[in-house]
């Protein structure tokens, strides 16, 4: 790998004591490197307005690290570190300050993700997190393996671990031990230790993990109509906080509905019930469509401004893969 001149780099915001070492560097946009950051992989991959804070070190734990990916709009917090052979970020995606990501094998994140600070991303196996995941400091782990074999120690395991779409691990504390899914929509609360697989739409809470959705019902059910009516509540709260976007901002059924406004020159943001997103890949407008929960991504001042009003705890879409 070759170290890179970093003064040749117009869309890079460098901090003192940057050391970038690659094959291949791709960026998408802007990006933010504080102090004191070392990336070490043969490809590099920044998304528009991706940020490292200060005192980040990126590699292998042995030998290269093969790819670093982060996707537009990302953060990797300060004093963290990140010893992977390769990690792979999604739009929108934060990893807080002090995490350790470490580890023999890949590990891919989503977006729309939030891990807060001082959490533990193990992968001795492969380690997968899916869309719009939220956890605090917890620990993920894909081994257990300091008992002594040789004197008898049962505890030795090695094994994936996957968190699919919309798990919430709640508050501080979680730990997840090797070789269990965690469902898509589980909720597990704060404290808890999760020794088993989940089922979705489930809640858990206790050491170890046990099911107390009857207790902690963590949804209702919703129909499309009903989250329709929600969304519309939500894109009139954002006009009203972002007024200079008063105009520009549409929901209705289908695009049949809308036809003559979709062919405005201005970006814009249209909601859709429902719509084949293949229809709106050529025009400059960000399409949602609420049934898949995915939209057209056209990276506008007005997109990112919808997704960072919503993504927190309002509504979280998925970029439409054209």
């Amino acid at each position: 790998m070759r170290k890179l001149d970093l003064s040749g780099f117009d869309k890079g915001n460098f901090g003192n004591n940057v050391e970038i070492c690659c094959e291949e560097f791709i960026s998408t946009g802007r990006f933010v490197l504080g102090d004191n950051v070392t990336i070490k992989a043969q490809k590099i991959v920044l998304g528009n307005n991706a940020r490292i804070e200060n005192d980040v070190m990126i590699r292998s734990l042995r030998g290269n690290m093969e790819l670093f990916s982060m996707g537009d709009e990302s953060l990797l917090g300060f004093n963290s570190q990140v010893l992977v052979p390769e990690l792979k970020m999604g739009d929108y995606s934060q990893i807080f300050n002090s995490a350790l990501v470490s580890g023999h094998k890949s590990v891919t994140i989503g977006h729309n993700c939030w891990v807060g600070q001082g959490a533990i991303l193990n992968s001795a196996e492969t380690l997968s997190i899916g869309n719009n995941v939220r956890m605090g400091g917890s620990q993920i782990w894909t081994h257990v393996a300091s008992g002594e074999l040789l004197e008898g120690s049962n505890f030795y395991n090695e094994a994936p671990v996957t968190i699919e779409d919309n798990v919430w691990l709640m508050g501080f504390g979680h730990t997840v031990v090797p070789g269990v899914t965690l469902a898509r929509n589980s909720v597990i609360m704060a404290g808890s230790v999760v020794t088993r697989s989940t089922e979705a739409f489930k809640t858990y809470s206790g050491i170890p993990a046990t099911d107390v959705t009857d207790k902690l019902p963590a949804w209702q059910q919703m129909t499309l109509d009903d989250k329709f009516v929600k969304l519309q509540e939500f894109t009139a709260e954002f006009v009203q906080q972002h007024p200079q976007y008063s105009g520009s901002v549409f929901c209705a059924d289908n695009a049949s509905m809308l036809a003559g406004q979709l062919k405005r020159g201005e970006p814009s943001l249209f909601f859709f019930k429902q719509t084949d997103l293949d229809d709106h890949v050529n025009n400059v407008h960000s399409v949602f469509d609420l049934t898949s929960k995915q939209y057209v991504k056209r990276r506008s001042d007005i997109e990112v401004s919808w997704v960072k009003f919503a993504l927190g705890y309002r509504a979280r879409f998925i970029p439409y893969d054209m």
